[in-house]
């Protein structure tokens, strides 16, 4: 379950501007790792077809309180292995009982694994929802619109705090 070639470079460059951006010091608690795990699809037929469980493994950077930098790859609903870079910008925040808070914006960037059915392939945006605790631990709800004939989704990762 390896990147696919033409995304290595860019997601070797993705992960070196995390790690230089990130020293232990400055943004100890800016960086976390997201674990992938499984998308409910929009469409009925989708959900029968494809797969929906989608285990994978990232970094993601806060840099600011309304900008985040992610990387990392996953098993796509394919059955292939799909290798991402995104930029965020979730500028709405709430804060929830027990004290969770939500922050909610946008999401974009480049994906492999889905030229075939995708018509504006490699680049990807996606709707965000970050919930997390107070000591960072949390999900990302990640919803990806319906794009011609292929099905969006709404998948889940689970955030651990490095």
């Amino acid at each position: 379950m390896f990147p696919p070639s033409f995304l290595t470079p860019i997601l070797a460059a993705c992960l070196v501007v995390l790690s230089a951006v990130a020293s232990p010091a400055a943004h100890a608690d800016s960086l976390s790792l997201d674990l992938s795990t499984t998308c409910i699809h929009n469409k009925a037929a989708a959900r029968r077809h494809l797969n929906q469980v989608n285990p994978g493994l990232g970094l993601e950077y806060q840099a600011t309180h309304d900008i985040g930098l992610a990387a990392g790859f996953y098993r796509n609903s394919f059955e292939r292995t799909s290798a991402y870079a995104l930029i965020d910008w979730t500028p709405l925040h709430l804060r929830l009982p027990a004290g969770l808070s939500a922050s909610m914006g946008i999401a974009g960037g480049v994906v492999s694994g889905y030229a075939h059915v995708n018509p504006v392939a490699p680049f990807a945006a996606a709707a965000l929802i970050k919930i997390r605790g107070a000591r960072r631990w949390g999900i990302n709800l990640v919803a990806v619109p319906n794009v011609s004939a292929s099905s969006g989704f709404i998948g889940l990762q689970l955030v651990v705090p490095l």
